[in-house]
């Protein structure tokens, strides 16, 4: 083989080498584009940031203040006396929807002093919790929803008998809403209304009546119960 030919197959062979190192920088050029993140499809990206979950209050008020600082105190009851001895707003101030359940205590009849009169009317008992206010007053509660002032659509009182009665008819509280304080004794209210969050429940009233026919028997006593408001979740 002669020295041209040298040459010439030399050249050729120095061009593919070179060609392959070329190759093999470009796809080392390719990868390393690929594996830095500067080549690349179009992207779009959203976060949802700062998730919480916050827990809910159920609150209720009854009367002007929370805890609840109301109390019936009526004395100097004589017969004939009527009246009404609670005008207390009832509301949810919490933001969970509640049931309302009424609760009323038992009643204790404090004779007090038996005076000589009571003795003269037949009271023959003088013992802490033997009086007769209870057995004699007439009372009733009633839920004035709408805070009216008045008995109308969408009332409801209480019945001795623990039932739930809603306004019929009329602009006066039925009889069947009128009873003896003692017949409440521990009578439970459950399910009673739904309190939205945030609203007015209505205005809970206690009205009262010691009948004209009432003897001396009463005189001194006092009678003593506790009502209990409770606001469950719905």
């Amino acid at each position: 083989m002669s020295e041209d030919q040298d040459r010439t197959k030399f050249a050729g062979s120095y061009m593919v080498q070179r060609k392959a190192l070329w190759s093999v920088a470009l796809l080392g050029a390719a990868l390393l584009l690929i594996s830095t993140g500067t080549y690349a499809y179009f992207s779009d990206v959203e976060t949802a940031a700062a998730n919480t979950f916050t827990a809910g209050t159920l609150d209720l008020q009854v009367g002007a203040a929370s805890p609840c600082v109301e109390t019936i105190s009526v004395a100097t009851l004589a017969p004939g006396a009527t009246g009404t001895a609670a005008t207390w707003v009832v509301q949810n101030t919490g933001n969970i929807n509640g049931d309302l359940r009424v609760t009323i205590g038992a009643i204790t009849n404090n004779e007090n002093t038996r005076l000589e009169m009571e003795t003269d009317a037949g009271d023959a008992t003088s013992g802490v919790a033997q009086g007769e206010m209870g057995a004699n007053l007439n009372v009733s509660f009633w839920m004035d929803v709408d805070s009216s002032g008045g008995w109308n659509t969408g009332d409801y009182y209480l019945s001795s008998a623990a039932a739930i009665v809603p306004w019929g008819s009329g602009a006066a509280l039925p009889s069947g809403a009128w009873d003896a304080l003692d017949d409440y004794a521990s009578d439970d209210f459950v399910d009673v209304q739904t309190a939205r969050g945030n609203g007015n429940i209505g205005t809970f009233k206690v009205s009262y009546e010691l009948p004209t026919g009432t003897t001396n028997v009463v005189q001194t006593d006092s009678a003593v119960f506790d009502i209990t408001f409770t606001l469950d979740q719905s």
